[in-house]
């Protein structure tokens, strides 16, 4: 004797919409983070799915839109592209949108003038070479590119190679 597995009730599926709108009315989310959050919280696969269509019918979930704003918002904080990149890819977006979110943006000279004033803020003192290696961990960590970083630290040393 087979055991089948019950169908998808709809206060279950209720109740899974629910769980979504309220993570939705906190901030945005991809696709995948809240196929997640559905499961952790028991969800089976087919209420997950159903529930994600919905949702995505209505034009609650796109991933495009979710990258672009995320990219808007973290680069108006002061971050850096890689960054951006590794932070979508944790949230589950496909590379082709997260390729897409960022070279709309993309902007190199805005870049460099984005971590040239977050290196100036964060400069301590006399420009050492110390000071200097500082710098460019905090540029990097940010998610700044190598070349920007560079850049950057050559203008503030007075063109000087770190």
């Amino acid at each position: 004797m087979k055991l089948r597995a019950a169908p998808a009730s709809p206060p279950d599926q209720d109740k899974a919409r629910q769980k979504c709108l309220r993570l939705l009315t906190t901030r945005p989310r991809s696709r995948a983070e809240l196929r997640q959050a559905l499961h952790r919280n028991g969800f089976g696969q087919t209420i997950i799915s159903r529930v994600l269509a919905g949702l995505e019918q209505a034009g609650l979930i796109n991933d495009q839109e979710f990258a672009r704003a995320w990219v808007a918002s973290r680069r108006a904080s002061g971050d850096g592209p890689r960054k951006l990149h590794w932070e979508l890819r944790r949230k589950g977006v496909a590379e082709s949108l997260i390729q897409r979110a960022i070279s709309e943006t993309a902007d190199p000279e805005a870049e460099a003038q984005q971590a040239l004033a977050l290196a100036s803020r964060r400069l301590r003192g006399e420009l050492t070479a110390k000071e200097l290696a500082r710098l460019q961990r905090f540029l990097l960590g940010r998610g700044f590119h190598f070349r920007t970083v560079d850049t950057v630290l050559q203008h503030l040393s007075g063109g000087i190679s770190s």
